[in-house]
């Protein structure tokens, strides 16, 4: 009896060892898959961060790009702002100018016409008056 419990002790034994083996393999089994997946994350997690990194420097870039075109887009817009102000100031001095010369105009030619009119009317005089000597010195030369 007790050479068959040393036996069975002995059977039990080599069958934990047996098992022991088999779960001591699993673990290293399981051990190695952990660290190969631990690497292949961590090589995943470098390139995500270096792609992150070219991305943000192209993004930091297109930023710098487009501030820069608002910039010159501002400048070239307040310029022409300023150019075009300018152009209106000229051309309302223009049309002022221009005002004040047809309003002279207009006036010189209300007083031509006054004179025309005036003198106009001293030539009907003096036609009426020649004419009356006309006949005045007809009628005096006894030509009737």
């Amino acid at each position: 009896m007790v050479k068959d419990l040393t036996e069975e002790m002995l059977g039990l034994k080599a069958n934990t060892m047996q098992k022991g083996s088999i779960h001591q393999n699993e673990i290293e089994t399981l051990q190695k898959k952990l660290e190969s997946m631990t690497i292949k994350m961590e090589e995943k997690e470098t390139a995500l961060l270096q792609k992150l990194a070219e991305e943000e420097a192209r993004t930091a870039q297109a930023n710098g790009k487009f501030i820069e075109y608002k910039d010159d887009l501002i400048k070239v817009t307040k310029e022409r702002q300023h150019f075009l102000k300018n152009e209106i100031r000229h051309f309302q001095g223009r049309a002022q100018d221009n005002l004040m010369a047809y309003r002279d105009a207009e006036n010189q030619l209300a007083r031509k016409r006054r004179k025309t009119a005036d003198l106009q009317r001293r030539l009907d005089a003096l036609n009426e008056k020649l004419a009356q000597c006309s006949q005045t010195s007809y009628w005096a030369l006894g030509e009737f």
